[in-house]
């Protein structure tokens, strides 16, 4: 009977150690999809200034390197594209930040940074286009900034908190 409680104790003390870890997991899981789409942005900006090709096709080319979430944005834009030729490109750019980013961690205004990136993305020449892009690089390291003060403070507290959630119900239920 000892051991079997002593188990089952264990066992508690584990699961709130590790849900404390998955609550402070999506801090650093924002932290990670905003470097990436800074890094993402970065490449576009450069093949938009020097490919001048057009958009569907940049996008579906750099879309196709890598497997992060700014990289399938910017693919399941050029796909929404070329399936309905209806849509403006700033619908399908926001049809894809809402099906790539439903279930991250990113916020609301991180969410509408994205957002507004696709509303100017593309109808202006090149200097225009650089302005867009300066813009947008200083709103997202802005919430970098953010995002790594809250993984460090928030994610640190959802780690002891989960950890001493899983002592306080073993105390208790000794």
């Amino acid at each position: 009977m000892f051991y079997i409680k002593m188990i089952l104790c264990l066992l508690i003390i584990i699961i709130g150690v590790v849900s404390g870890q998955l609550k402070a997991k999506s801090y650093e899981n924002r932290l990670t999809h905003l470097q990436s789409l800074i890094s993402t942005l970065k490449i576009l900006q450069s093949e938009m200034k020097y490919k001048l090709d057009p958009l569907p096709i940049v996008f579906e080319r750099i879309g196709k390197t890598d497997e992060g979430l700014s990289y399938k944005l910017l693919a399941k834009t050029c796909e929404i594209l070329k399936s309905d030729s209806s849509f403006d490109f700033s619908s399908c750019w926001q049809e894809a930040v809402d099906y790539v980013y439903k279930d991250s961690s990113l916020t609301k205004k991180d969410l509408q940074i994205i957002s507004d990136i696709g509303y100017d993305l593309g109808k202006t020449d090149m200097e225009g286009q650089s302005s867009l892009f300066t813009r947008a690089f200083t709103l997202l390291e802005i919430q970098v900034g953010e995002a790594n003060q809250e993984k460090v403070t928030k994610g640190r507290m959802y780690k002891s908190l989960g950890a001493a959630v899983g002592f306080l119900i073993v105390i208790i239920f000794v």
